[in-house]
């Protein structure tokens, strides 16, 4: 974005202008691309509803109207058409932008209508034409010199995308493709010009977003490698809906030129099927791309996932046809009520292409399931505290995972040995039973690290002689083995890695039974220091503590001290006071004997005066 001590921002919200504008007084700057994105995510594109975008629009082109002062009539409609004079402002170029945009909006609007009403593409066609017709004069505008580089390329690169689009809905593949690399290089350009900048990732997205219908354009005009680049673009899916819709049926149209050649299978050498049915001829020639795809070292692993959820989804669709055809068939009639062919009985060729269309799902089924299990391998035992895009803690790979993958993959196998044609081929059947061997060799295998992990080395220890005893047979019936489609030498690898892997196991096991024993008992001896030193002190000092004390219930219970221990006290300070003991008082003897004579004379009056009255109350004298 330019910048200018006489740029003006203006930043609103809701339906009012967008920060993409700037209003210089020397040029005028238009950032197209950047305000229609945000138009388009905030008014209804984001859910793909056209109808709420054109309202938008046309409510947008008449506020700047009225802004601008360049309304069309205040009450008879009088034409305002923006001429190179009037562009004083750069909001004026937002009139034809969007203008165009409401254009183009109605006519995604009568696309999405036209799958149910087929009339409503020529109206699609005459408002693609009226957006060019707005997109040309919004491009006449920006070659003003008033208007900067930017605005120009701009408005050049919106015109050859709307150009595109409405060639690409006429099928002139030729002038699409040349828009559309026209649109593509400016916005390659503008997104080198503004690196660094936040609107930069705007264009890079339009760049990806025009790829597609490049790739198809040219697919169109005769590019032959381009086919894979469409069954790219279906696995990924980066696109809309309707390009979607039209590779799917570009894609059929080329396979139906291959399936010629899948009239007949050869199933396992031996059995011939005849292929009538176009969708079946197509499926298996989509499975054999497929798996060329799968065969290349650039694909990754989600990419191989994605290659066959795609196998695995066509293949039900597949089965069904077959299925719908084989209701009156007694074979499988038979089979259906869970009962097995007999020896002599000749199934159909209708009943074995459909096994042999089961037996690829299945098959397909299981590559999927063990390259999840190469994955868990290498993650197992690694602990990670990454997050998926959408905030969810990735699950760290424990052996019960793969122990179940294993099970799954066993029960096909065993599902496979029962299909028609193969359960008393005899040749399968062995080999069958050997790889099913296998897998149950790995599966014990990983169940006894599954009871190490919860330090059952008893259980663990026993699953390793079990894979032991699980190996021998596998040699044995390696050597016996005369003909068989598996890869030996591949299992032979497989195995003796399994045996090494297993001897380090066992010393694991041992070792970590050794260091459990040795550690519990340290913690035994523990527990019985700690038992010897609470067993001597009284309940009621350790009331806390649980201790199953035998001396509870003998005759002499160590309860609580009855004779309480001597302890220390503070007691109450004595004062004696020996100072006096050193002083000479003086002699009060004389004072004494005068206190005496005084007291003696005392009692004499009082005896006197009781004799005195007594006489007198009697008459005495």
């Amino acid at each position: 974005m330019p910048s200018n001590e006489l740029s003006e921002k203006v930043i609103t919200t809701g339906e009012s202008e967008t920060p993409s504008l700037i209003s210089q007084q020397t040029t005028l700057t238009l950032e197209a691309l950047l305000i229609i994105k945000e138009s388009q995510q905030q008014h209804g594109l984001r859910h793909m509803d056209y109808q709420r975008y054109r309202s938008y629009c046309s409510r947008r082109v008449r506020r700047v109207r009225k802004t601008l002062h360049v309304q069309c009539g205040s009450r008879k409609y009088q034409k305002k058409e923006i001429t190179e004079e009037d562009l004083n402002d750069s909001k004026i170029l937002l009139i034809p932008l969007f203008q165009a945009e409401r254009a183009w909006a109605y006519a995604m609007q009568l696309k999405q209508e036209s799958n149910t009403e087929p009339r409503k593409k020529f109206h699609l066609l005459n408002r693609l034409r009226k957006a060019i017709k707005h997109a040309d004069h919004l491009e006449m505008l920006s070659r003003s010199a008033k208007c900067d580089a930017r605005s120009k390329l701009e408005a050049q690169g919106y015109q050859a995308l709307i150009k595109g689009q409405f060639n690409f809905e006429m099928q002139k593949w030729k002038e699409s493709l040349a828009q559309f690399i026209l649109a593509k290089s400016i916005y390659e350009k503008l997104s080198l010009a503004l690196k660094g900048d936040d609107s930069q990732v705007y264009y890079v997205q339009k760049c990806e977003e025009i790829e597609p219908n490049l790739r198809y354009c040219n697919y169109k005009l005769g590019d032959k490698n381009a086919q894979k680049d469409l069954i790219d673009l279906k696995l990924k899916s980066t696109f809309g809906t309707e390009l979607a819709e039209n590779i799917d049926s570009l894609i059929s149209q080329t396979k139906e030129k291959q399936v010629i050649t899948f009239s007949e299978v050869v199933w396992r050498n031996k059995i011939p099927l005849q292929i009538k049915n176009e969708k079946i001829r197509l499926f298996l020639s989509n499975v054999q791309e497929y798996e060329k795809r799968l065969s290349g070292p650039s694909e990754t692993f989600d990419a191989k996932m994605e290659i066959y959820e795609s196998i695995l989804k066509e293949s039900v669709d597949t089965i069904q046809i077959v299925r719908d055809e084989l209701k009156l068939d007694p074979h499988f009639q038979t089979i259906q009520k869970g009962a097995s062919l007999q020896p002599d009985d000749k199934p159909s060729n209708l009943l074995l292409l459909f096994a042999y269309l089961s037996w690829t799902r299945i098959n397909k089924t299981i590559e999927r399931n063990l390259l999840m299990v190469d994955l868990y391998k290498s993650q197992l035992g690694v602990q990670t505290n990454n997050q998926t895009d959408d905030g969810n803690k990735i699950k760290n790979v424990k052996p019960q995972d793969i122990v179940r993958l294993y099970d799954i993959i066993i029960q096909n196998y065993t599902d496979m040995s029962q299909l028609p044609g193969l359960i008393y081929d005899q040749e399968y059947q062995n080999d069958s039973e050997l790889i099913i061997l296998l897998h149950k060799t790995f599966r014990a295998y990983y169940i006894s690290l599954f009871y190490l992990a919860n330090k059952k080395y008893k259980e663990s220890i026993g699953f390793c002689f079990k894979v032991d005893n699980y190996l021998k047979q596998l040699d044995l019936m390696l050597k016996g083995l005369k003909k068989t489609e598996l890869k030996v030498d591949e299992m032979r690898s497989k195995m003796d890695k399994l045996k090494i892997d297993l001897e380090q196991f066992k010393y694991r096991i041992q070792t970590e039974a050794l260091l459990e024993d040795k550690m519990e008992e340290l913690s035994l001896k523990e527990q019985e220091q700690n038992r010897e030193k609470l067993e001597k002190i009284p309940l009621i000092d350790r009331m806390d503590i649980y201790l199953e004390d035998s001396s509870l219930v003998s005759t002499t219970p160590n309860v609580a001290r009855l004779a309480l221990n001597f302890e220390p006290v503070q007691c109450k300070p004595l004062f004696f006071d020996l100072a006096l003991n050193h002083l000479d008082l003086p002699n009060l003897e004389d004072k004494i004997e005068q206190k005496q004579q005084s007291q003696n004379g005392a009692q004499q009056q009082q005896q006197q005066g009781v004799k005195g009255f007594i006489k007198g109350f009697f008459g005495f004298k």
